[in-house]
């Protein structure tokens, strides 16, 4: 009876483009470690502290995990996993590639609504086999894969309002638009394109919206960010998301904005994410294909080339050189929308400190580059004589070169293993400590804290080692407390070996400070990943005066 019904409405089309993302989104899950990024939005579930929370009786709701970035994730999650013993990829990965697909089936409501099947179509095919909409939503280290579900939604909540002036509809865009505040403040860059491109609508908007739906809009979008809302009058200074992420204005440079730019084109042709999650063919230790699905994924490489990116982005410069010969068709606002509002988040992105120099942030304009790509795309196909086989074809062509770029990143998995980052050797080290009478972990690089708090449940506790450590000019409590950590002869300490650090040199900062305090490691043991390269070692101090 729900499969007829399915494919007797016009979502079907979606939900098969979604289900191919899924097919290929589920093939990643466990080629990668669980990155600190990716479990940040899990820790306030074990840790004993919060950035920010509330009290609740005995317990304390956590609503922001950094100045810019709360906690939905973090409650969507957390029946999931307060209910298991370990979180494991799978766990953690499966639920954001079912947003993924989510945001695939919504997208195409979005395009079928504004343009038509054909454009669903085109659209929904690219989004769901757009490499980097895949693995940044796989790996949801951004976080991503709610930003993309809650953008996609708002547009079709406020195309929906458009066109049936349904109140509802404007307040479930607002209140969406509100919870991806939330989730990730920077969200602020898209919403201030999406309101630039709307003005190309105005003379229409202005003839729907009444005060009483303005005061629907400022409510359902207050609501939606009130977590966001509390913390930022809650906090010292007030306004801490603001002050502590303002717009760096003059403060970027042109060679800042270039970078920018670049990696904008590196996250539009699928490459920006090579040597980062899957590590590159120069890597030691490679290994061979092993299952049948791996041996498919070295035969399609092995057949076809190395292929480390897609034609993307000569596709959008075509899409873009169709507007003025599209200007009189019903594609060209929507077309103008799309380009505004991707011109306007990218630069307010890239003015904002530290905004647009990776692929996480970069990707959140998706999936409007698409919807410019498919609406032009089909509207020209409309004014062909075999427009839809041309469609067909071009489509076609761009989708299997999304696949092979993505193919390339599975390859790499395989033979090389994952990036520092995203190293598997976290899962022996958790396992490791797990075992261990530690009364503290010590981490004196960055990538791991987050990681072994969700991994182990924050048991033994971790924390990061201060860099400098044991500094002259340090306050004499602060000095004091690094000492009783090198002191404590059961505390574990955790580091990338050499040539793995995040942090060039860190290490050897940390080993210095101790030896001037009179202290020598002791290696404990050494981790391996699947590859058998070492990249971590657990170590204690030990006092020079007791050996």
């Amino acid at each position: 009876m729900w499969l007829a019904r399915i494919l007797k409405s016009h979502l079907w089309g979606g939900i098969v483009c979604a289900l191919l993302f899924l097919l290929v989104g589920c093939v990643f899950v466990n080629y990668a470690g669980i990155q600190t990024d990716e479990a940040l939005f899990a820790s306030p579930l074990f840790r004993s502290w919060q950035f920010f929370s509330i009290p609740i009786g005995p317990h304390n709701l956590p609503l922001m995990n950094m100045s810019y970035n709360g906690t939905l994730k973090t409650w969507l999650y957390a029946p999931l996993l307060l209910s298991v013993g370990r979180p494991t990829p799978s766990l953690i990965r499966i639920p954001a590639i079912l947003m993924g697909a989510a945001t695939i089936v919504i997208f195409w409501g979005l395009l079928y609504r504004v343009h038509g099947p054909r454009a669903a179509w085109a659209g929904c095919i690219l989004l769901a086999t757009d490499t980097s909409f895949v693995l940044t939503t796989v790996y949801d280290w951004g976080p991503v894969a709610l930003q993309h579900l809650l953008l996609a939604g708002a547009l079709f909540c406020t195309v929906r309002w458009f066109q049936t002036a349904a109140s509802g509809s404007l307040a479930a865009a607002a209140f969406c638009c509100g919870l991806a505040m939330w989730d990730k403040a920077v969200f602020i860059w898209v919403f201030t394109g999406i309101l630039a491109g709307s003005l190309i609508f105005m003379s229409d908007i202005r003839k729907r919206l009444t005060w009483g739906r303005v005061a629907i809009v400022a409510g359902a979008l207050s609501l939606g960010a009130l977590p966001l809302i509390v913390y930022n009058f809650a906090s010292e200074p007030m306004f801490a998301t603001i002050r502590s992420n303002v717009p760096s204005g003059s403060g970027v440079t042109f060679g800042e904005i270039a970078q920018k730019l670049r990696v904008l084109r590196w996250t539009a042709d699928g490459s920006a994410l090579f040597g980062y999650l899957a590590d590159e063919d120069w890597a030691p230790q490679p290994k061979p294909a092993r299952s049948r699905l791996e041996r498919m994924s070295f035969s399609i490489r092995r057949l076809t080339g190395e292929h480390r990116r897609n034609d993307m982005v000569p596709a959008y410069c075509g899409a873009l050189l169709l507007l003025p010969l599209l200007w009189r068709t019903r594609a060209r606002k929507v077309m103008l929308f799309c380009l505004v509002a991707i011109v306007v988040a990218w630069i307010f992105m890239a003015s904002t400190r530290g905004g647009g120099g990776a692929a996480h942030h970069a990707v959140l304009l998706w999936p409007l580059p698409q919807l410019f790509l498919a609406v032009a795309f089909a509207e020209a196909a409309g004014h062909l004589r075999f427009g839809k086989w041309v469609l067909g074809v071009v489509v076609g062509w761009l989708a299997v070169g999304n696949l092979l770029v993505t193919n390339q990143y599975l390859c790499q998995f395989i033979r090389d293993g994952a990036g520092d980052a995203w190293t598997d050797a976290i899962y022996p080290l958790a396992d490791g400590l797990k075992k261990t009478d530690a009364s503290q972990i010590v981490l004196p690089d960055w990538g791991l804290s987050d990681s072994l708090c969700v991994l182990n449940r924050d048991k033994p506790v971790t924390h990061v080692a201060s860099d400098p450590f044991l500094a002259d000019g340090q306050p004499p409590s602060q000095k004091q407390y690094e000492l009783q950590i090198l002191s404590d002869r059961k505390a574990i300490w955790v580091e990338h070996v050499a040539g793995h650090e995040i942090l060039p040199g860190v290490n050897g900062r940390i080993m210095d400070a101790a030896h001037r305090a009179g202290f020598e490691p002791v290696v404990l043991r050494t981790y391996y990943d699947r590859n058998g390269r070492a990249i971590f070692q657990a170590l204690q101090f030990v006092s020079k005066s007791t050996k």
